[in-house]
């Protein structure tokens, strides 16, 4: 019944620590008035508010593991007693439950349906989702009245009582209707007005106001419902003056864990701009130069790609590529030759291409080309002495605090990885056997959307290069039709200004997207564990502050 509940706090980044942090829950949304958490197939809504609120709320657990659920919430939070008691059974209901507060004081209950099992340990991706939600008014009536009046029924058959805890709603899923000043099951704390709304799956929504009363409720978040009705899956964050971001979708559909803030994605070629960083940083240290000369660099592997590091960075070389996008559909056709799991550093890649005959006149025009990257991550290899990998994650992961990002193996990803999925029509496969087992200056780095945003930062602030050397590296280079690029950047001018530097990556079961608005110093990325997606979520949030 629940899809969203938002309820109020006075204590938003108290109550945020506490669940993010030492309950462990996912934050799934987050500005600077309000976090959303992710409950099973539900979301809670703490919203900022001058005034302290109290409410009750439940969430659905396994029946089979109500011991597992009571041990892991014991080890976070004192579980509430009564009668020296901390857990109950309810024969009405076929169910178990314990209790604890929150710092705000809210009376939060877990419910374990014995209807219901589930396999492995309890974790927070075993709640399955909001169970129960509070309302607390003095027109218990009227408001039961309305609520019926939607096809939410009351439980029995005595119909609203006004001075009684009345469930509305079925199966495992009910609005509490209560009076003020009921003392709550398992604790001290007596039943309170204040505002709240509610969700439902189907779109309907009910609203409290403040003293109580009914309302109709109207959606407040635009993008949130744009990118749901889009059925995107994947995080975007937007910073401004503040920062707003959200998470949809899920990152492991197996096991029903939900996309958070701070899940990792792939981000295929959005990370040339790493490998670009790389070059510039070199050149700076006089170990490179610009004019240098592929096949004088590499001449065991290129000695007939008489191309320069320029033009590898502008897509001008006119070398082949390993993947021919004017003749070539599938990216995985790749793989039918040489398997996947074999192509773990860009040495691997030179046999698909080195070969092959050039496809024009060095400098003659733009083509993307990802065989060129391959080729830039050699020369760094080969001038610096180490491997690309550990360039990037040493010269700009670190420098740029990105501490969530890097190049994991497919077959050894860390904890908070979204699996890239491929849609099947009427099913959904991973993107394991799709993409190479690991990235490298081409492209397949995981990244947060964070990160990507202290990214962009440090290259602002000449944290990675020098200004002299960031301006240059954002210089438009060659025009590449409605967009011009730069080294490893796409820019968009409109008029006599430069309105955004931005990034793509595209992949079976990827999509990216992240730009820089110099004329604010605004940051956008959406990040999506979907083939399609993220340029659409990109427009729909450009839409919402960037206008002409």
């Amino acid at each position: 019944m629940f899809k969203k509940v938002t309820l109020y706090t006075n204590r938003l980044k108290e109550m945020k620590g506490f669940y993010e942090y030492q309950m462990g829950f996912r934050i799934v949304e987050e500005d600077d008035t309000s976090f959303t958490l992710a409950v099973g197939d539900s979301q809670l809504v703490f919203q900022a508010s001058e005034r302290p609120a109290i409410y009750h709320f439940a969430f659905n657990i396994p029946g089979n593991q109500f011991t597992l659920a009571k041990g892991w919430a014991s080890s976070r939070v004192t579980l509430n007693r009564q009668e020296g008691m901390d857990e109950v059974y309810y024969a009405n209901f076929n169910a178990d439950a314990f209790y604890f507060q929150d710092p705000a004081g809210n009376v939060v209950e877990f419910i374990a349906r014995r209807h219901i099992d589930r396999m492995g340990n309890f974790t927070v991706d075993s709640l399955l989702n909001i169970s129960e939600v509070s309302i607390t008014t003095k027109h218990v009536k009227e408001v039961g009245e309305q609520i019926e009046a939607m096809d939410i029924p009351v439980r029995g058959n005595k119909g609203i009582e006004p001075h009684a805890l009345n469930f509305l709603g079925q199966g495992d899923a009910f609005i509490l209707l209560v009076a003020p000043k009921r003392t709550w099951y398992f604790s001290k704390q007596k039943s309170e007005v204040h505002p709240l709304s509610i969700e439902l799956m189907d779109g309907r929504q009910i609203g409290i106001t403040e003293e109580g009363d009914f309302q109709e409720v109207q959606p407040t978040n635009p993008i949130s419902e744009g990118l749901e009705n889009m059925d995107f899956s994947g995080v975007a964050l937007l910073k401004k003056e503040d920062v707003w971001s959200t998470a949809k979708g899920w990152a492991d559909r197996s096991n029903e864990r939900p996309n958070a803030l701070d899940t990792r994605f792939g981000i295929a070629s959005g990370c040339k701009i790493f490998t670009a960083v790389v070059i510039c940083q070199l050149v700076e240290e006089g170990k490179l130069a610009f004019e240098n000369r592929l096949s004088q660099l590499l001449p065991d592997f290129f000695p007939d790609f008489d191309v320069t590091v320029h033009q590898l960075l502008t897509h001008t070389s006119g070398i082949p590529d390993y993947f021919d996008e004017e003749t070539m559909e599938n990216f995985e056709e790749l793989w039918v030759k040489k398997p996947m799991y074999l192509m773990k550093s860009g040495a691997d890649f030179v046999p698909l291409f080195k070969d092959e005959p050039m496809k024009f006149a060095p400098g003659e025009k733009f083509q993307y080309n990802n065989a060129g990257f391959i080729a830039l991550g050699l020369i760094a290899e080969k001038v610096a002495g180490q491997a690309f990998i550990n360039m990037a994650e040493e010269r700009i992961f670190a420098r740029a605090g990105m501490e969530k990002s890097g190049f994991f193996s497919l077959d050894h990803l860390p904890k908070g990885v979204a699996y890239g999925y491929i849609d099947e029509g009427d099913s959904w496969r991973t993107n394991q056997y799709a993409i190479p087992i690991q990235g490298g200056a081409d492209g397949g780095a995981f990244v947060t959307a964070s990160d990507m945003t202290a990214f962009w930062e440090r290259l602002m602030d000449y944290t990675l290069l020098s200004e002299e050397m960031t301006k240059k590296m954002l210089a438009p280079h060659v025009s590449a039709g409605q967009n011009d690029y730069g080294y490893g950047v796409w820019i968009m001018q409109k008029a006599d200004f430069v309105w955004k530097y931005h990034i793509t990556g595209y992949d079976p079961g990827v999509s990216f997207h992240s730009g820089f608005y110099p004329q604010d110093g605004t940051i956008l990325t959406v990040l999506s564990n979907k083939s399609e997606g993220a340029f659409e979520a990109l427009k729909l949030i450009e839409g919402t502050f960037k206008k002409g």
